[in-house]
């Protein structure tokens, strides 16, 4: 795993924000959206959405490190098979489900003291840039949020799911910076520590818990965002 961040934010020009989970709580809305499901569900009298969704997110996240072509096509034939649904009805569900109707309760989810940190990166003169295996434009503006360039795994651009340092790589391309110039900031050690491993950037992962060997923080307005928020 990539070295424990000293803090040394004078050496970081960019700094590159994993979106689901570390920009808002996924708890709460999973649940929500959960509970959207199964009313969905009891209405219709049928289990094929809630079976169709589990088994794209499940293959979605068994499949990160595949060297797909097409990923979303091949993933979402694969989905088809297993759940005896046409491929455009399983595209479908999935920009209904889990790309489309979240939105409306991104905001009330958003992590506290975000709009502060970004402000705080703004007026330091560094660059954001948000990087998730999702689509991410829709759920920024949701959330209030802005940053300078944004990645999603499958755009035109050829990146690839975190783990995958493509993402990564990329940003720092259109942004000018170096690896020792980036850090990543997630919530997921396999998928945001280790593409960060990847890629030759510091990370800081969001955790309850300590974790051996890598800097970890709770909230956005820890002791370790001091510098930005001044």
């Amino acid at each position: 795993m990539t070295a424990p961040f000293a803090g040394n934010w004078d050496a970081i020009r960019l700094i590159v924000f994993d979106l689901d989970g570390t920009l808002y709580d996924q708890r709460p809305l999973r649940r929500r959206m959960a509970f959207e499901l199964a009313r969905d569900a009891l209405a219709s009298r049928q289990t094929k959405t809630l079976r169709t969704l589990a088994r794209y997110r499940r293959l979605r996240e068994e499949w990160a490190e595949r060297n797909l072509a097409d990923f979303e096509s091949e993933l979402r034939e694969a989905v088809a098979l297993a759940t005896s649904t046409p491929p455009d009805d399983v595209a479908v569900l999935v920009s209904e489900w889990i790309e489309t109707r979240p939105l409306r309760h991104l905001r009330r989810y958003r992590f506290a003291q975000l709009a502060e940190l970004f402000a705080g990166i703004r007026r330091s003169g560094r660059t954001i840039a948000v990087h998730s295996d999702y689509p991410v434009a829709a759920k920024l503006a949701a959330l209030e949020l802005e940053a300078d360039h944004i990645a999603c795994a499958g755009d035109a651009n050829g990146v690839r799911l975190k783990p995958d340092p493509s993402g990564l790589l990329w940003l720092m391309e259109r942004a000018g910076a170096a690896p020792h110039e980036t850090i990543m900031i997630g919530d997921r050690l396999e998928r945001d520590g280790l593409a960060a491993q990847r890629a030759g950037t510091a990370c800081l992962i969001k955790s309850r818990r300590p974790i051996p060997g890598v800097t970890t923080f709770r909230h956005f307005d820890d002791a370790v965002f001091a510098p930005l928020l001044g």
